[in-house]
């Protein structure tokens, strides 16, 4: 199971958050699947998020610009698959109550609302509000794709490994992100970006258990979370981490290809 870390730069502000506080990954995190998501896109929509691509970045990784709370503890709502899940929050809400979804958290219809924000943009040609929708779509697809963000036994607590959300959010990827080699995808037509939003989060879920288990292994025989605790991190959830980070490219370039198409192609800025 793979996982996005934060780079050291980032880490007091995890470690200073609750543990409700999540992040879509670190800056350097955020970097390394976003700069995959415009690479996967074809001209002239690449070019237009290359040339735009360092202010994208620093948008989705600032946390400030976000609600504090970016979790979506999906088993909350619903048992596994979660095929039943609500494509709008609206649906959501009727279904489950709003105290519930303010528990389990929104990620998925956010996303349709950015979506939705991002095709709008587009109509009217304001690409100032592109770049904003754009980030935000990156924001909570990049959340939905780490593993402890989606369930309610995410960051450890009831199998006594509390803190696996900072360990694995914040410090693997400190330690290790130069290492990693992301894939560039290629984006494709999202058919229905509704229906595949809610899909994300059982991407990142069935890892839960996977993560957990690679904590408690890495744990076996040291003192504390050290370096030889990383080390047994890293060989074990490199490829997920890998896998994960792919996903939330794919994943983010497809959403915004989408919404152009759904534009109708709308002509871009060249700067």
């Amino acid at each position: 199971m793979i996982k996005r870390v934060l780079v050291l730069t980032m880490a007091s502000v995890v470690l200073s958050g609750s543990i409700d506080t999540a992040h879509p990954w670190s800056e350097e995190g955020v970097r390394l699947f976003m700069e995959k998501a415009v690479k996967a896109l074809d001209k002239p929509l690449k070019r237009f998020y290359e040339d735009r691509e360092l202010a994208l970045v620093e948008t989705a990784s600032d946390p400030s610009l976000f609600p504090p709370r970016l979790l979506f503890e999906v088993d909350r709502l619903e048992p596994f698959p979660f095929l039943d899940l609500p494509t709008d929050r609206k649906s959501a809400v009727i279904k489950y109550g709003e105290e519930a979804i303010e528990e389990a958290g929104d990620l998925p219809w956010r996303l349709v609302e950015s979506y939705n924000a991002l095709v709008e943009a587009h109509r009217q040609r304001d690409f100032d509000a592109v770049m904003t929708h754009s980030a935000e779509i990156a924001h909570y697809v990049g959340s939905m794709y780490v593993p402890v963000n989606v369930s309610k036994d995410g960051d450890g607590e009831p199998t006594g490994q509390h803190g696996l959300r900072e360990r694995f959010d914040s410090r693997l990827l400190e330690v290790y992100a130069h290492k990693l080699k992301v894939h560039t995808p290629t984006a494709f037509f999202l058919d229905n970006p509704e229906n595949y939003a809610v899909s994300i989060p059982r991407k990142s879920y069935i890892w839960v258990d996977n993560l957990l288990y690679f904590d408690y292994l890495s744990r076996l025989g040291v003192k504390s979370y050290d370096r030889f605790y990383y080390e047994g991190m890293w060989l074990r959830a490199e490829p997920l981490l890998k896998q994960l980070l792919e996903g939330a490219a794919l994943d983010t370039a497809s959403f915004w290809y989408t919404a152009w198409l759904a534009a109708r192609r709308p002509e871009l800025p060249k700067k």
